[in-house]
This record gives structure tokens, sequence and C-alpha cells, in this order.
């Protein structure tokens, strides 16, 4: 049963949301719903973040940067580009990806990274509170106490909505039901090292991830010379009693094939450092007053390199849900059940699309470590009931949620390339039903469209209304036909954002090729 205090007037504050954290989830929330005009109080804790934990954002989170008023001030930043990937796993040659100068995406660690979105959200008009550490929260019948201590003495914060951004500390979220991956134990152990002269100029700008027997490892680039190396282990698997942990982390890279190697000639900076990596996902990511976002309400394996986007785009979402439930109460219950089954959604497909390299390395090793992570993958990415009722695909920003994989719409987009004519036909198991979306800054019903292929069900991809075009792609032979024609009873859309959009209705099922139809 939650506690409910009833608070004298002399105790409220002039605040719409209060904002736990000030990491990418909840700068994205705060900056979002400041420029929404909602009175915004963001508690940045006494204690940094780690600055020496390294991370890359791909390029398709400058969607979100764009979409929040932040990519400026990130490329301003000065952080250091992120051309690609280099991945050398399981018994696999290894290969690179290539993202080019052209699109880049950031390597940072995550104290420049705040510092920046922290100066974006106080430019939107989000009263910063620097210094406030949150110590406790409560419910009462008009809205949340937070407590919080600082410099000056302990303070109170009062709001009817908070948003718990405190990362894997989880003030609020731990509370709420929070569930650990038990299956599988993850200890990073990180460190840094400098080559005078810098890393050779093909690999300066690459991120580094290598599988062997007992773990996995990989390095990010900070700046020509500097680079972070981390071996992510099993606690549990491993004899780590009074063992020094840069001793831990030079075994391990020792293990590997090309990144212990890559170590030559370079000297280590400052001691190597450990934190927790393991798993874990919220009951319930949302109800009416509050929100978990980013890394409060889950956390997924960083292989994936989508840990900031992920963030980034949960608390996009959370200051749109928050903005709904303030100016349209009527909408809050569909709106906190969006962001609820939208988060559901989006974990269970990062497991889903983590399982073919666990179980690649499960082959190639048979050791414990890879052997119990593919089961758990697998398990854990069974589409459940609920995911598939609800919609995860946010209207006009695809790249912000568990959106249709990039290697399908790749695909599909080949295929409409091998192609003289388009011949589309709406998908043979295609469906429309009503059910909530993002149009703007809100959650609003409308109409929503779904296959056996895609039962989640989604209406915009890069701002391409899917409904209008669906409609349309059977009377058109070509791409070009059929972009003249989009653009002519609407909005005008980019041929790029167009194809894209195609691709998607191709991959999710909801267009088929005439002669595919049987």
């Amino acid at each position: 049963m939650r506690l409910r205090v009833r608070l004298r007037p002399t105790e409220l504050t002039a605040i719409d949301v209060v904002v736990l954290g000030s990491g990418p989830a909840g700068c994205a929330a705060a900056t979002l719903l400041a420029r929404r005009s909602h009175r915004v109080t963001l508690v940045s804790p006494a204690t940094p973040v780690a600055g020496a934990l390294a991370v890359s954002i791909p390029p398709s989170a400058r969607r979100v940067l764009e979409e929040l008023g932040a990519l400026e001030a990130v490329e301003r930043a000065g952080l250091y580009p992120n051309l690609g990937n280099s991945v050398l796993w399981a018994d696999g040659e290894a290969r690179s990806e290539s993202f080019g100068s052209s699109a880049a995406g950031f390597h940072t660690d995550r104290a420049g990274l705040e510092s920046a979105l922290l100066g974006v959200a106080e430019q939107a008009g989000v009263t910063i509170r620097r210094g406030l550490t949150a110590r406790g929260a409560e419910e009462s019948e008009e809205g949340w106490r937070v407590r919080c201590e600082g410099p000056d003495g302990d303070q109170t914060l009062q709001a009817p909505w908070v948003i718990d951004a405190t990362g894997r500390h989880g003030l609020i979220a731990r509370a709420e039901g929070r569930e650990v991956d038990r299956s599988t134990t993850t200890l990073a152990v990180v460190r840094r090292w400098a080559r005078d002269g810098g890393w050779p100029e093909a690999d300066r700008h690459l991120t580094f991830i290598e599988s062997y027997e007992r773990g996995w490892a990989w390095s990010v680039p900070l700046g020509d010379e500097l680079r972070c190396y981390t071996v992510m282990i099993d606690q549990r698997q491993e004899d780590l009693a009074g063992e020094d942990l840069s001793a831990i982390l030079d075994r391990e890279l020792d293990r590997t094939v090309h990144l212990g190697r890559s170590r030559d000639g370079a000297h280590p900076v400052g001691d190597a450092w450990a934190c927790p990596a393991s798993l874990y996902r919220a009951t319930r990511y949302a109800r009416p007053g509050l929100i978990l976002a980013g890394d409060a309400g889950s956390f997924i394996d960083p292989l994936s390199s989508f840990g900031v986007k992920k963030a980034l785009s949960s608390g996009w979402l959370a200051g749109i849900v928050a903005n709904t439930a303030l100016i349209d109460p009527a909408m809050t219950e569909a709106a906190v059940a969006f962001f609820d089954a939208r988060e559901t959604e989006v974990y269970r497909r990062y497991r889903s699309a983590s399982e073919p390299f666990f179980a690649s390395a499960a082959e190639a090793y048979g050791t414990p470590y890879w052997v119990e992570r593919a089961r758990a993958a697998r398990e854990a990415g069974v589409t459940s009931d609920t995911a598939d009722a609800s919609p995860d695909s946010e209207s006009g920003l695809d790249t912000l949620g568990a959106e249709v994989p990039e290697g399908d719409v790749r695909a599909a987009f080949e295929a409409i390339r091998a192609r003289d004519t388009l011949d589309a036909v709406q998908g043979s198991t295609l469906r429309v039903f009503e059910g909530p979306g993002v149009s703007g800054f809100r959650i609003v019903m409308e109409q929503r469209l779904a296959s056996d292929r895609w039962p989640a069900g989604l209406r915009y991809v890069r701002g391409v209304d899917l409904l209008r075009l669906i409609e349309a792609a059977p009377s058109h032979r070509t791409v070009p036909d059929g972009w003249t024609a989009y653009n002519g009873a609407g909005p005008a859309v980019t041929l790029p954002d167009y194809l894209t959009a195609l691709s998607t209705a191709f991959a999710a099922g909801l267009l088929e090729h005439r002669e595919s139809v049987r």
C-alpha cells in the first residue's frame, strides 16, 4: 500500500514535473517539457557521472538530438567522431562497418555528453538544481514529494509528475518492482590507454568489439591518442577475490585475439575501475504521475552500442507522455499505457536482436558464459501478448524506438532497387486499428497499421504517413511516381525519407510485391 500524504498548501511549489537525473534520458525529457512551457525542475546530483566511462553514439541518434534541439550543441561540444565499428565475433572473420564522415556518430565519455545536454536543457528553460541528491520520494494526493540533500541542507520538491531518470540507481524504479535478469551477472572492468602519436589512422574513429571464450571486450576512442577499453565478465564465474582490477583487465584482454594486441605501444592512464552491467527491466514503466525513463526502467547489453540512443528516445517519449497528461488529463491512461508498451517492446527487441550473437558465440566456445546468455536472450526475446497488442513505434520519428530492424529495411530496399517496376499491393495480412500514437508533442488516438510480421503496429516513418503511402503505392509503377504523387497530395517529404518509409512498409508486411502474393 502506498503512503498517501496530504500536504499543507504552504508546502506546495510551482513545479509541473520533477526530473531526477541529469543523464541523456533526464535531459531529453526535461528539455522537451520546458519547450512546451511546462515548469520543470531537474535534480542533478552532487556526485558527477563517472567520466571514465566511454560511450559510442550511432549516427541514427542524430535524429532524436535534432528533434530535441540538441544536435548543434552536441556537435559544438567537440565530441570525437564515430565513423563505424570493427567486429571480431565468435569464429567469424573480422569485419568493419563504416558510417562515413557525412553520417558520423559520436564517441565521448558520459561526463562530456551530460555537460552538453544540461546546457541545452538550461537554455530551454529547465530549472537545474545542481548539487542536489534525491534521497526519497513519496506520493500524496496532490502529487509527489521528493526529498533532496544538498550543501544548504535538505530540500523538498513537490510536483504532480516525477520522471525517474536515475539510471541503475533507480531511486523510485527499484520500489516499483524492477526485475534483474539473474541468469547472467555481468561486471564491466574499464581502463583508459594513451598512445603517443596516436592509433593507426584507419582505426582512430572505430569502435572495436571482440568476443572470446569467457566474455567480450570493446574499445572506444576518445581522441587520436586516447582509448577506453572495457571487458564484460561474469563475476559469478570468476574468482576475483583479492585480485587487482588492472590485473583482471590485462588478463582478460590478453585472452582476446586483437584487442589485447591493439594496446601495443600504449600506456595506461589512471587506474582500472569496475561497474555492474547486469541486465534488468521494469515490470511497469509508467503510471499516472510517474515515468521510469532510460536506464532507470531497463538496461540493455552495451553490445548493441545503442544505450545512449535508447536513453534519449525514452526521455523524449517520457516528455511527450507527461506533456499529454498535463494538457489533456483525459488521455493520461492511454499515454502511460503507450509508454509502458513501447518500453516493454524496446527491451524485448534489443534482447531478441542480441540472441544470434550470443548463440554464435555459444556454438563457437561452448562455455557457460555464452551458453547461459544465449538461452536467456532467447527466452527474453519471445513476443508477449501484451507487446503484440500495443504500439511500439513513435509517429514521425521511427528512429526513436523499437523500429523495424534495419537489416530487414535494407533488404526490402535492395529488392525494390532490383525491380523494373514496383508492382506493389497491400499486404495480405494488413490490418488497420485505432490506437495511441504520437502526433507532434502529444499522444493521440489514431489509425495504425499492422500485419502478422509487425503486429505491434506503426503509422509514421521519417515523417511519412504510411497510411497514405500504402493506399497510393499500388497505383504507381515506380518509386519516383509514388514520391511525386505523395508530395502532391500533402506535406512534402524528401526522396530518401520516402524510400525509407516505402522500404519499411515492405519489410513490415504492410506492402508486398505482386508476384510474392499467393
